[in-house]
């Protein structure tokens, strides 16, 4: 069964091709669908994920709870839904510093395999 990607607006594309760049240095990222959004992975489960809440797109990561707080301040950032163990925000890509992509999406990643009981190689 193939997935089917949702229809990207310009930015969201935009924010997939940086995505992407940015991930390509990290060891065994993969680039996936889930649930029609793009989603960036490692041991099969989700570091960064271009998605949609209620007509807004947003980047989903994963964050440290000490980081949580001080994002939440920011512009833009909201508590990610569907999150039980709150360990994920978003942000509205509109409103993403991107200067700040590198540093975060390794922070999310390095959540994700320490999640997922593996060290980074």
């Amino acid at each position: 069964m193939t997935k089917a990607l949702r229809t990207l607006n310009s930015t969201a594309k935009v924010a997939v091709t940086r995505l992407r760049a940015a991930a390509a240095s990290l060891a065994g990222a993969e680039e996936s669908v889930s649930f029609g959004n793009p989603t960036f992975r490692v041991n099969r489960k989700p570091f960064a994920v271009i998605d949609r809440y209620h007509d807004r797109d947003c980047l989903w990561l994963r964050v440290e709870s000490a980081e949580r707080a001080r994002l939440l301040e920011g512009c833009g950032w909201f508590a990610s839904p569907y999150d039980p163990r709150r360990t994920a925000l978003c942000c509205e890509l509109d409103q993403f510093d991107w200067r700040s992509l590198r540093p975060l999406l390794r922070a999310s990643y390095d959540l994700t395999l320490r999640g997922s009981g593996k060290a980074r190689s």
